[in-house]
């Protein structure tokens, strides 16, 4: 567990934020506010004031680096300049169990005099500036803003009350019994169900959206457990779901979708193709006494925030994935199209390299605001699917170097991925051969 500062600026009715990096691997693309991790000897950087005294040197200390390295404001003259009007501990806030990497997120309140020059730290800042906290509040709501749950809460309060110090519970609490249901964007439930996935992964995330008057749609519930099962089941207790999508065919996207659909009453949706999978893989009987519907390119699935949520075809991971985004192209989500931190495998016989790269290219054309995986935290931008295509092709290019050179499959396997987790060889000859079908290569 490590522990993190950041700053609430405020300035009579207005609040400072900042957009995150579209690059960074933490929360790129999130509005947030400044600062970071408090590093060992961080106390070294507090200072004796008055307005510091009654907080632990080492969350001062932090704070005053942190703005410091992001915005060049140094917060200790500002101190001692009489420019900062009151100081408060706003909340602390704990990363929910099932992210990786936990924080105790310690947030202040910090009232200044008038708004200062920040040189905001292009690195890890894409924007920032002042705005009104109501204005800010209004950018949620209308699914603009991409937020964790206590950046979202400081903002809500606020914008009710700009002279409120402190929020109290400021960290969520989520039954034992229950996963937790978060929503990053407005309207867009997250349930990051622990799944059969491969790793690095561990969950899969189930979806959950539709405006009141419309059909709520649940994607991809797959728990890894009967324990899991339940915990779901009693999650969907207070948002039962009217449809349950299956965006593909592999296990980690419907796993006791069957029972949970009987147990809900609801039908599945999903295309031809995947239906036709799972039941060659699973049984003709997978699906019975369910009420199976078949989606495809451009169906209108639900509606989110007033905006129609399409069905997109994205084959090349399988050729029967579907994803969803609203007609804004607010944000997309792709399903297993990409992965943070891994690339995924294109399998046999579903997948297709020359599919793959082009639903990356089409909807990195397509631009959309916010991506949404099936793995991992939604991020803003389309930095993943360019960096994405650039390493498939770079690894492509590698493959036809190598095989103009005389290496064949297992050769080439080892040249690639020398280092590569033995449980993981079968998938990375996957990924070679598919390479070279698209090439045009044949082994000889």
């Amino acid at each position: 567990m490590l522990d993190a500062v950041a700053a609430i600026f405020t300035c009579n009715d207005e609040i400072f934020s900042i957009k995150r990096q579209l690059y960074l691997r933490a929360f790129p693309g999130y509005t947030a506010f400044p600062g970071g991790k408090i590093d060992a000897g961080d106390e070294a950087y507090a200072i004796d004031h008055p307005l510091f005294a009654e907080f632990p040197k080492v969350e001062i200390g932090g704070l005053i680096r942190e703005i410091e390295e992001e915005l060049a404001f140094d917060l200790a003259e500002a101190a001692r300049l009489q420019q900062i009007r009151r100081i408060s501990k706003f909340g602390t806030a704990l990363t929910p169990a099932f992210q990786k990497q936990r924080f105790n997120a310690h947030f202040y309140k910090i009232e200044l005099t008038h708004k200062p020059n920040f040189t905001p730290d292009n690195g890890e800042i894409f924007s920032c500036g002042w705005k009104p906290t109501v204005a800010l509040w209004q950018d949620y709501l209308l699914g603009e803003a991409l937020m964790v749950r206590p950046n979202m809460r400081a903002i809500r309060a606020l914008a009710l009350d700009i002279s409120v110090q402190s929020v109290e519970p400021f960290c969520e609490v989520f039954p034992d019994d229950e996963l937790p249901h978060i929503e990053f964007l407005n309207g867009l439930g997250i349930l990051a169900v622990p799944s059969n996935t491969l790793p690095p992964a561990i969950t899969t995330n189930a979806l959950l959206l539709g405006d009141e008057g419309s059909p709520r749609i649940l994607t991809d519930p797959s728990p890894a457990s009967p324990e899991v099962l339940q915990r779901l089941k009693n999650t969907l207790r207070q948002q039962h779901p009217d449809m349950i999508l299956i965006s593909h065919h592999h296990p980690d996207h419907h796993e006791s979708v069957p029972d949970l659909a009987r147990d809900l009453g609801v039908p599945v949706l999903c295309s031809k193709t995947t239906r036709h999978r799972i039941q060659g893989r699973w049984g003709l009987n997978y699906f019975e006494g369910i009420e199976v519907r078949y989606v495809q390119q451009d169906d209108v699935i639900t509606q989110w925030l007033g905006h129609s949520v399409i069905c997109h075809e994205l084959p090349g991971h399988d050729d029967g994935m579907v994803g969803l985004a609203p007609e804004s192209l607010a944000w997309f989500y792709v399903a297993d199209l990409v992965e943070p931190g891994t690339t995924v495998v294109i399998p046999e016989p579903e997948g297709d390299m020359s599919e793959y790269f082009k639903t990356l290219k089409r909807v990195i054309r397509l631009n959309p605001n916010i991506l949404i995986p099936s793995h991992g935290l939604p991020m803003g931008g389309i930095h993943l699917l360019e960096k994405t295509l650039k390493h498939r092709e770079v690894r492509e290019q590698q493959i036809l170097d190598f095989y103009n050179a005389g290496l064949r499959e297992d050769a080439l396997v080892n040249a690639l991925y020398p280092e590569l987790d033995k449980q993981l060889i079968s998938l990375a000859h996957q990924n070679v051969r598919q390479h070279l079908v698209k090439l045009g290569l044949t082994e000889g």
